[in-house]
């Protein structure tokens, strides 16, 4: 063990937008009554991420945090939490999730100045495009979700009123993701 981390953690970090209690709760709700497949996200841990970062030193994670608190992440704005979709695809799902829509792009664009912002801290741009969502399952083995995708949207309003740098830590199957700070919206 170094530093209080055993050989078999894993340490990595993201930027995301967190969901007010309320809103994890009613999809939480929402999707225990869809009776979908696999190994659910507990509330707590629904967010929207913004970039994953990956495994950081502490100078990088200063570097992120100063770049995001210069950055101009914008003003708050209302979404709402829609309707179903699974990765890779639905026929053949290992992760289920709800999309976020009627933003007006404005959450591509917070993932944008987000993903600038953490290249700006010597990190690179991510690759993968961004897809708004929230991941409610993981499934293993993959399962057909075509069924359960065809069902009406949750339609919960939310807002997005700030950004959050994570710290996640993985022990065996357990994963606990610490905000090591916050940057709100304006």
């Amino acid at each position: 063990m170094v530093g209080g981390v055993t050989a078999s953690s894993l340490i990595r970090y993201f930027v995301a937008l967190p969901l007010r209690p309320e809103i994890r709760f009613a999809v939480r709700d929402w999707r225990d009554a869809l009776d979908l497949p696999g190994r659910p996200v507990p509330p707590e841990k629904f967010h929207v991420t913004l970039r994953f970062v990956g495994s950081v030193d502490r100078v990088g994670q200063e570097r992120i945090m100063g770049a995001l608190d210069t950055a101009d992440l914008g003003l708050s704005f209302p979404y709402r939490i829609g309707g179903l979709g699974a990765f890779p695809r639905p026929r053949k799902a290992t992760v289920g999730w709800v999309g976020l829509e009627g933003d007006g792009g404005r959450l591509s664009v917070l993932a944008s100045v987000v993903d600038e912002a953490v290249a700006s801290a010597g990190f690179g741009l991510e690759e993968r495009p961004f897809r708004a969502h929230l991941t409610l399952a993981r499934i293993r083995p993959p399962r057909d979700l075509r069924a359960v995708i065809a069902r009406p949207p949750a339609g919960i309003p939310a807002r997005a009123t700030e950004v959050v740098f994570y710290r996640s830590r993985t022990e065996g199957p357990r994963t606990a993701y610490h905000p090591l700070e916050r940057f709100p919206l304006a």
